[in-house]
């Protein structure tokens, strides 16, 4: 389904989509282990058109103003629950959790009205470690510019 807005967008049949094309996908390649309250790197990249999304900070700064689509998944490892918060320049959007003691997968998507250079990052909500679950396919953080404003 996103390949296809995305193809749709791109050849302007989704009726008000304007010039600007912004898309990202980027997963954890392997288990990994996020401080407290810490910005979580994705770090493989599996698309980033546009170029907004920067996998050393782990942050998506919003190149248009806009409505985005932003979504996160996760899976922690069964020795620890995990939150994250879904963050747009400091400020919590919304928070995904996954229980410790099995492998529930969680997941969340929102579309935001942002403004050009607003940031959006996963951040670890927990007040210690969070140990993410991964083997380059659970943990995954993306958006794309639904319109541009």
């Amino acid at each position: 389904m996103m390949k296809c807005i995305l193809f749709c967008a791109a050849m302007g049949l989704i009726s008000g989509v304007r010039g600007g094309k912004v898309a990202f996908t980027a997963i954890l390649s392997k288990q990994t282990t996020v401080g407290a309250h810490a910005v979580v790197k994705y770090d493989h990249v599996l698309t980033n058109w546009g170029g907004a999304y920067q996998p050393t900070t782990g942050v998506f700064t919003a190149p248009y103003n806009g409505l985005y689509s932003i979504s996160c998944s996760l899976m922690s490892r069964a020795s620890n629950s995990v939150h994250v918060g879904i963050t747009k320049n400091g400020k919590k959007m919304s928070i995904v959790f996954s229980n410790a003691n099995t492998y529930p997968l969680a997941s969340q998507t929102l579309q935001l009205l942002l403004n050009k250079g607003d940031k959006i990052w996963i951040q670890n909500r927990n007040g210690g470690n969070a140990k993410f679950h991964d083997h380059g396919s659970y943990n995954v953080f993306s958006g794309f510019l639904i319109n541009e404003l």
